[in-house]
Order: C-alpha cells, then sequence, then structure tokens
C-alpha cells in the first residue's frame, strides 16, 4: 500500500505518461511542482520515492542528461497501467468498510435496547 507522498508523485507520473502513450520524459522539478504544498518534496526524497514506486513494479525509470539538467525516462508497466482502477477500488472499498461498520453499530444497539427490555421485565 502506497503512502500519501508515493501516491501524489504517481498521480503526476501516470498524468504525465497518459499524455504520452505510457512513457514520458520528467524532470524532478515538475514533480515536485506537480504535488501539493503540504508535502515540501524535495529532490532527494523524489528521487527514494521514485525507486520505491519502481522497485513496487510501477514504472521503470532511467536518470539521463537533458539540456544540461538531469531527468527521468519512466516508461509505465502493467501495475503503473492500473494505477487509476486501484485507486478507485481503493476507495470503493474504504466506503463499504465504513458502511459495514455502521450498519453494525446501528444493528449492535438494537441487540442491545431488546436485551435490555427483556432483561428489565
Amino acid at each position: 500500500m502506497l503512502n500519501k507522498k508515493e501516491v501524489s508523485v504517481m498521480k503526476c507520473i501516470f498524468e504525465l505518461c497518459k499524455k504520452h502513450n505510457d512513457c514520458t520524459i520528467v524532470s524532478d522539478e515538475v514533480i515536485i511542482q506537480s504535488c501539493p504544498e503540504k508535502f515540501k518534496l524535495t529532490e532527494e526524497q523524489v528521487d527514494v520515492i521514485l525507486k520505491q514506486l519502481e522497485y513496487d513494479g510501477y514504472f521503470e525509470c532511467t536518470k539521463s542528461e537533458r539540456y544540461g539538467s538531469t531527468v527521468n525516462v519512466i516508461s509505465l508497466k502493467q501495475k503503473g497501467k492500473a494505477f487509476q482502477r486501484e485507486l478507485i477500488q481503493r476507495r470503493r472499498e474504504l466506503i463499504n468498510t465504513m458502511i459495514w461498520r455502521i450498519v453494525f453499530a446501528a444493528l449492535g444497539a438494537v441487540v442491545a435496547l431488546i436485551v435490555n427490555k427483556i432483561l428489565s421485565w
């Protein structure tokens, strides 16, 4: 399961790759700018996150030089292509879990009231 920073970086990469046929060339600065301000990522953190996502099988990442600056050449793998679907499934699973918790809490309260009425006679 990815943490919030990894999800943020992966969303950025997924959107860029979606525009360019599952491949993109992106610098660390572009990734930092496209992530929300609350994460305040540094280039070192971006490199670590990219390595972790690559290790998890989301994409292949190669560092390269372009116009004197370092860029990441990223190609999505099958798991990376299914990232959007994974987010939707995770959200759906969370909603289902919350609904079941509410249902069982209400059911428990009803059973407790019934038992209380029976025992009070």
